[in-house]
């Protein structure tokens, strides 16, 4: 059982500490070094946990839980425009980052209005690539309540934000966070942060004990690695992680058009990619999205 965690402390004896995650068994996910300060994301065992905590101590690092490390949300506002954007949308943005998560904001082109909101089929397939949404609405409750009708049928778990307290069985709801003209900086604005990232990690959660239940082949960042290995593009790409773990499955920021096959034939294990996943064009800019197939689907 693989647990995802965070290290952040100072570059001294870093190789070292980095040595004893892939003695372990474990695996690197990000490597972020600038200067003297270090951070790094990383799945490894748990029963290896204890060996890490004290490596990091030695080298006066810290281990962090980041229990939404291999995972990319959608932060959904109405409109990018002043008037509608909710301040605070990238306070979420950043909070659920520090968690581990990688987040996409997404603004709607018709978005904005109790009667005329719309959700059109691209921006719907654009948020459906993610593992889970935050849905950013505004102060009036007739208004949240009629426009999350056109939210509650899409195929991923929902968390969605407003000033009034409403009730649905339909997503997570946290209520005090409408519209503000400000950055959040009071401990009790953070706090509401924290409650939409245990919202999120919430429907995380059950998305994870589905998955857990006919898991794939491999997991996602042994994918990942692969298409590193295998995939020279790869380290040329100027997109910012040109790799994106999702909770079944990796996003490859390069064009589908043109990379496609290279990544349907990276080899891991006996498999091919393409016999253990679907490979398919995405709706955001057309890069490659793969999703790991259950094993039960996939052919000896």
């Amino acid at each position: 059982m693989y647990e995802n965690y965070m290290f952040d402390g100072g570059s001294y004896k870093l190789q070292g500490f980095i040595e004893l995650i892939e003695d372990v068994g474990g695996y690197i996910i990000t490597r972020r070094i600038h200067a003297q300060d270090a951070k790094i994301t990383f799945a490894i065992p748990t029963e290896d946990l204890i060996y890490v905590k004290e490596c990091a101590k030695e080298i006066q690092g810290e281990i962090k839980d980041a229990p939404l490390l291999g995972t990319e949300i959608a932060v959904v506002t109405p409109t990018l425009s002043r008037h509608h954007l909710p301040h605070h949308l990238c306070d979420i943005a950043e909070y659920l980052r520090r968690q581990g998560a990688q987040t996409d904001m997404i603004g709607l082109a018709r978005g904005v209005g109790r009667r005329v909101a719309q959700l059109n089929e691209r921006e719907k397939r654009m948020i459906e690539e993610h593992d889970a949404a935050v849905i950013c609405l505004g102060n009036f409750k007739r208004c949240i309540e009629d426009k999350v009708k056109i939210f509650t049928d899409l195929g991923v778990p929902l968390v969605i934000t407003g000033l009034p307290k409403i009730q649905s069985p339909d997503f997570i709801y946290i209520e005090k966070l409408g519209r503000v003209p400000y950055k959040f900086k009071r401990t009790g604005e953070i706090n509401l942060l924290g409650e939409v990232a245990a919202g999120v990690e919430k429907a995380i959660k059950r998305v994870r004990e589905d998955i857990s239940v006919n898991p794939p082949v491999v997991p996602p960042f042994i994918v990942k690695d692969e298409i590193i290995n295998q995939v020279e593009d790869v380290s040329y790409g100027l997109a910012p992680g040109v790799l994106t773990l999702r909770t079944n499955g990796v996003r490859v920021k390069l064009p589908y058009k043109i990379y496609a096959d290279d990544v349907a034939n990276v080899e891991i294990a006996e498999y091919k990619l393409k016999e253990i996943s679907t490979i398919k064009e995405s709706a955001n800019r057309g890069r490659i999205l793969v999703d790991l197939l259950p094993e039960s689907l996939v052919e000896v």
